[in-house]
C-alpha cells in the first residue's frame, strides 16, 4: 500500500475500560443507544501484531488511548514493542516533491486522564520517548463532569512534565466549564504543560443524551478568545481539536490554531478495542479488522472522508467551502443521520 495514502497516525483504543464516568465521553461504546456492541478485547499478542501490520502500511505514529489506556495490562509491552519499530518518514523538495524517506523509530502518543499516572508510569514513558496527552476538563466542575479528582490530574501533568516529558493539556469544553476555562488552562501550564489542545463538546457515545452540555456560536467565540488570552499570558501555543465550520470563526488568533477542516481518514483514523477499523474516533462505523487495513481504507464510507464528499448542501455554494468542510462530519453523521448533515453547532445558534 503507498505509505502517502495511509493516515499517518493511528489511535489505539487499548480497552473499553475506564476510571471516569465523563459526561462528554464520545467512544461509541457508551452510547445509550447500545448499538455498538463490545467484542472481546485484543490480547497483548494481538495489540503488538497490530503495531507491525499498520506500521507495515505506513502509519508512522500511534496513539494510545481507550478508555483509559493505563488500565490496559501489558500496555507497556505494546508501547516497547511499538518504539522498537522503524518507519519511514517521507522527506519532501521544493514544490512538494517527494525526494526521499528518513527511517526512524514511531512518533508515540499517550492520551490519558491521569489518575494512575505515578513516577512509575512516569519512568517508563520518558524510557520511550512517549509524548503525554492529560485530559483537565474544569476545576469546579471537573467532578460532576468526569466523577473523578481535578488534584490527581494536575499532579499527572507535574509528575509527567517533572520527569522531562513533553505535556499536553488537554480540555472538552463544556457549557459547565466554559466559565472556569482561563483558570483550568492557567493551572495546566503552571503545572508543566507545554501545549493546549481544546475539544468543544460534540453528541455521541455517552454525551448522545447531554446535549445540553454544546456550545452555541457565543460561547464558541468566548471559548477562543479565552483560549487566546491564556495561552497569550503563558507564551503557549494552543489548537483546536475538533474542526469549526469557518464561517463560525470570527477573527484569526495568535496563540491558537483553529482547524477547519475534517482530518479523520485522511491524517488518522482509529481501531478500537476489538481491532475493529474506524476512520475517525469520533465515529460509530466500523470497517473491518486491522488485518486488512487496505480493504477499510477502500470502503465507500473512508472514500467519502478521503474525497470530502460528505459536504452539507447547504455548505457546497458557499465560498469557504475550500477551506472548510462545514465541522466535524462525525458529529453531523450522529446527530443528524449522515454524513453531510449539518454541524450540531448550527442547532445550538442561540440555545
Amino acid at each position: 500500500m503507498n505509505n502517502l495514502l495511509v493516515p499517518k497516525t493511528a489511535v489505539f483504543e487499548m480497552t473499553y475500560e475506564c476510571n471516569h464516568r465523563c459526561l462528554f465521553c464520545s467512544v461509541p461504546w457508551d452510547s445509550p443507544r447500545g448499538d455498538y456492541n463490545k467484542l472481546p478485547e485484543l490480547s497483548v499478542g494481538e495489540w503488538k501484531d497490530c503495531v507491525d501490520e499498520v506500521i507495515g502500511c505506513g502509519v508512522r505514529s500511534i496513539a494510545f488511548s481507550g478508555g483509559e489506556p493505563l488500565l490496559k495490562e501489558g500496555l507497556e509491552e505494546v508501547i516497547s514493542h511499538a518504539k522498537g519499530k522503524k518507519v519511514k518518514e517521507p522527506v519532501f523538495g521544493p514544490a512538494g516533491i517527494l525526494t526521499h524517506y528518513n527511517e526512524k523509530a514511531p512518533d508515540l502518543y499517550v492520551i490519558t486522564n491521569g489518575e494512575l499516572v505515578d513516577g512509575r508510569w512516569a519512568g517508563v514513558f520518558k524510557e520511550y520517548d512517549c509524548s503525554m496527552v492529560v485530559s483537565l476538563p474544569g476545576t469546579e466542575a471537573f467532578r460532576e463532569l468526569t466523577g473523578g479528582d481535578f488534584q490527581k490530574a494536575l499532579s499527572a501533568i507535574r509528575c509527567l512534565s517533572g520527569a522531562g516529558l513533553d505535556v499536553v493539556v488537554s480540555i472538552c469544553v463544556t457549557k459547565k466549564n466554559l466559565p472556569e476555562l482561563f483558570e483550568t488552562i492557567s493551572l495546566g501550564f503552571l503545572n508543566g504543560a507545554k501545549q493546549l489542545l481544546l475539544n468543544r463538546f460534540l453528541q455521541g457515545g455517552r454525551g448522545t443524551d447531554h446535549a445540553e452540555l454544546c456550545l452555541t456560536k457565543e460561547e464558541i467565540t468566548r471559548m477562543l478568545d479565552t483560549a487566546e488570552e491564556a495561552c497569550l499570558a503563558a507564551n503557549i501555543k494552543g489548537s483546536v481539536g475538533t474542526e469549526l465550520p469557518k464561517c463560525m470563526v470570527e477573527k484569526e488568533y495568535k496563540m491558537m490554531t483553529v482547524g477547519t477542516m475534517c482530518s479523520g481518514g485522511i491524517d488518522f483514523f482509529a481501531i478500537d478495542p476489538s481491532g475493529m477499523v474506524r476512520p475517525c474516533n469520533h465515529s460509530p462505523v466500523r470497517l473491518g479488522s486491522y488485518k486488512d487495513l487496505r480493504s477499510a481504507i477502500d470502503t465507500d464510507y473512508w472514500q467519502k472522508f478521503k474525497c470530502k464528499d460528505f459536504l452539507p448542501p447547504g455548505c457546497a455554494d458557499c465560498a469557504l467551502s475550500l477551506n472548510c468542510d462545514g465541522g466535524c462530519r462525525e458529529a453531523a453523521h450522529i446527530t443528524g443521520g449522515s454524513l453531510d448533515s449539518k454541524d450540531p453547532l448550527f442547532y445550538c445558534l442561540s440555545r
